[in-house]
């Protein structure tokens, strides 16, 4: 209804808007949003809420315009201006402005209506009277429920007070009650520690004394070994009458365990001495089942222990010395001695010539069967790749008849010897925990074994063997780093100080025998000196390929100057110059031939896998399959040959081809003092001076190449080593002729009409082809 009022037009035109104006629409709109608000909250189709509501909106709305006076004086009209601006939007005064009108028309037209909306509230309520009532009785019953509620909820509410007053109380009792367990605790804890530490019970003392020493012993063992430690060590049981009431009764369980222990252990000890014992299969199950009482005796009777130990050391000492000496005893008689110092020094023989030094260098075949050279390596690097393989049973190979190089052996002791000592270094770390008793114990052993080596190398005068025995050295040395073991190393390094010198001294032997000899070269025959080198030089140079020890490349060094110097000595021991060269030819053949093949078993390696036998500070420093030292020595070598060779082929073509090979040196040399190129036309050697020679290598060349073959057969017994030089030699006759032809070439239509009729290089060819071939 207070809509429909607001809405309808002002009666009057628009004047002035004074403060009763604002005043007017402030209250109007109030009046709207009381309305808006009572009808959210009556929204239930409640008639009289609606009446009342519009009752309101009509009071609200009832406006006050008596002293709205367009015509007085004392209007001010400050701010109407703002108003007008504030309030233009306004329904009620833009109806009023749109309409104009007096303003009091409007006022008596409101207060009307208000008046009818007032009645017609009346009416309205009068009619909800009942309503109304009931709804006053229902509002006054809640009021008393809510009244009980509130007074239950203030007891509740008080009761709550009480029993949080009650929870705080009791969390206090519950620290203090925690605090005084966890006091009660640490006590109780520290008391039965200590009265657990030094309480010794009786079923303690009889298992003690009576039970013997089995399973059923140990555990009341590590019982007084517990009670004993906390005696010394807590410094509260120290300081306490109780351990002074029970100390003389540990005192007495103490020696009376170490006394059983001592008996136990002391008789295992002695049953190792029985003929046929296996010392292992005792040591593992029993002697380590029983560590604990050697653990017992070192920490609570360290006299009782030096006693066992001292058994022990000395039982194990006495069984390994001896059974190392028999079994070194029984190797000697397995072992090769066909190599003599014979073999190193030879005989050489100042006056008897080389055959007579040849004959008591091989001669000594003796009873030993076919000999072989002493130097050649053959298979016996094969060993080197089955080094974990078990040692040699001396029965089973004396029953087969065999007999063994000194390195296989050598390898065959220290196999058993790294294995022995490998268990019974575990042993002695896990048994004693005390690596030095494996020193003690093993001293006697070492002894043995060294002084068998030392004997066996001063009568040793195998070159090869004894560098095999210096290359499975350094293997047993990787090899036992590999497992952890450094019981050996001692060991280790005085062999290799016993291996090292003995083969400085049979190579120095070796040199100096090369040094010696004397006996001239015999036409066709490969010196015994030249053989030996390579035989040696390749054994060397392929047991130094893995490892290119610093020691053995010097060594190599010297024997290879050496054997050169021999060499050309023994040349120039010829009756005649060629011979000489001859013979170096064929040596020098011999020992490149061998370098050579050694070079293809270098490739596959026969030492064993470089990562078990080279040196830290060691490899190979080039591709070369023999190393750098390798490769210095076949180059040394096959100088050596070519430069021999060419002189043989000059003086061989030179023979028999005096006028073809001398004119092309001299026009060759002219052409150089001259300053001419290469296919120039050189002074005084053109066609009219090559012609004659032309004419009769073209006449001889066939029947002077087939003497040149004879000769050359001759000299090297038709050996394959000849048939290369004479393919050098007719190599070198081809490339003399072409260059003879290329000289006449440069000479005009003369020397080329002179070209046409001589000999066809493809002809030259076929022929050496055919010599090539036979």
């Amino acid at each position: 209804m207070a809509a429909e009022v607001m809405t309808q037009p002002p009666a009057a035109g628009g004047g002035q808007m004074s403060e009763a104006l604002q005043r007017f629409l402030r209250e109007s709109d109030e009046a709207e949003r009381a309305s808006r608000a009572s009808e959210d909250l009556h929204s239930a189709d409640d008639a009289s809420s609606e009446h009342a509501a519009s009752l309101s909106e009509a009071k609200d709305f009832a406006l006050d315009l008596k002293n709205l006076d367009i015509s007085s004086r004392n209007i001010s009209l400050q701010g109407l201006e703002e108003a007008v601006a504030q309030f233009a939007d306004h329904e009620v005064l833009r109806a009023i402005l749109e309409q104009g009108g007096d303003p009091r028309a409007f006022e008596r037209q409101y207060d009307e209506q208000l008046r009818a909306a007032e009645l017609e509230s009346i009416q309205d309520y009068i009619l909800e009277s009942d309503n109304l009532a009931a709804l006053h009785q229902q509002i006054c019953a809640c009021d008393e429920i809510l009244a009980g509620m509130e007074g239950l909820l203030g007891r509740f509410q008080g009761d709550l007070g009480n029993i949080s007053g009650e929870i705080r109380s009791l969390q206090e009792q519950s620290q203090t009650m925690s605090l005084r367990l966890r006091n009660r605790t640490a006590a109780e804890a520290k008391l039965a520690a200590f009265v657990q530490g030094l309480a010794v019970p009786p079923d303690l003392i009889d298992a003690i004394l009576s039970n013997p020493v089995d399973e059923t012993f140990r555990e009341p063992l590590q019982a007084l070994q517990k009670k004993l430690e906390f005696a010394d060590t807590s410094s509260l049981a120290r300081e306490s009458a109780a351990l002074r009431d029970v100390a003389p009764e540990l005192e007495r369980l103490r020696a009376r365990a170490a006394l059983k222990c001592r008996e136990f252990l002391i008789q295992k000890v002695y049953n190792l001495r029985k003929p046929k014992t296996n010392i292992q299969i005792l040591q593992q199950n029993v002697l380590l089942k029983h560590k604990h009482l050697a653990l017992f005796l070192r920490r609570f009777a360290p006299e009782v222990s030096a006693e066992v130990r001292g058994a022990y050391v000395e039982t194990l000492s006495r069984v390994l010395s001896g059974h190392f000496r028999v079994y070194l005893n029984s190797l000697e008689s397995l072992q090769d001695n066909s190599i003599s110092a014979g073999d190193v020094v030879g005989d050489a023989a100042p006056t008897g010539g080389m055959m007579a030094a040849a004959a008591n260098l091989f001669a000594r075949a003796g009873a030993s069967g076919k000999r072989t050279d002493p130097f050649v390596l053959g298979d016996r690097a094969a060993l080197l790749h089955h080094l974990d393989q078990a040692a040699l049973i001396p029965r089973v190979a004396e029953t087969e008849g065999r007999r063994f190089p000194i390195e296989m052996l050598f390898r065959s002791v220290n196999k058993l010897l790294m294995d022995t000592a490998t268990t019974e270094y575990l042993f002695c770390c896990e048994f004693f925990q005390d690596d030095s008793v494996f020193s003690e114990l093993f001293q006697a052993t070492l002894t043995v074994v060294e002084g068998d080596l030392a004997a066996q190398l001063q009568e040793c005068w195998d070159v090869v063997g004894v560098l095999l025995m210096v290359r499975i050295n350094q293997m047993h040395r990787y090899i036992m780093s590999k497992r952890r073991i450094p019981a050996l190393d001692g060991y280790l390094d005085r062999v290799n100080l016993l291996l090292w010198p003995r083969f400085k001294t049979l190579f120095d032997a070796v040199l100096a025998n090369m040094k010696s000899q004397n006996a001239g070269p015999e036409p066709g025959k490969i010196h015994p000196l030249a053989q030996r080198y390579a035989s040696l030089a390749t054994s060397l140079l392929l047991l130094n390929v893995d490892a290119q020890d610093s020691q053995m490349v010097h060594c190599l060094d010297r024997l290879r100057y050496t054997a050169v110097d021999a060499l050309i000595r023994l040349g120039n021991l010829a009756p005649k110059k060629r011979a000489g060269n001859i013979f170096l030819i064929l040596n020098l053949t011999h020992i490149v031939g061998a370098l050579r093949e050694a070079g293809t078993q270098g490739g596959r390696g026969p030492a064993a896998p470089a990562e078990s036998s080279m040196p830290a500070d060691s490899a190979p420093s080039t591709s070369h399959p023999l190393g750098q030292v390798g490769a210095d020595t076949q180059r040394e070598f096959e100088d050596q040959l070519a430069n021999c060779t060419s002189i043989y082929v000059e003086e061989t073509l030179a023979s028999h081809f005096t006028d073809l090979a001398g004119f092309v040196k001299r026009a060759e040399a002219a052409a150089r003092r001259g300053g001419i190129q290469a296919g120039g036309q050189v002074p005084g050697y053109g066609p009219r001076e090559a012609a004659p020679i032309v004419k009769h290598f073209s006449a001889s060349w066939s029947n002077t190449m087939e003497a040149l073959n004879k000769e050359t057969m001759t000299d090297f017994k038709g050996s394959a080593c000849g048939r290369e030089v004479l393919k050098a030699a007719l190599t070198q006759l081809l490339l003399y002729y072409t260059r003879m032809l290329d000289l006449i070439k440069g000479a005009g239509p003369e020397g080329a009409q002179l070209v046409k009729e001589a000999v066809t290089v493809p002809s030259i060819m076929y022929e050496i082809k055919r010599f090539n071939r036979t």
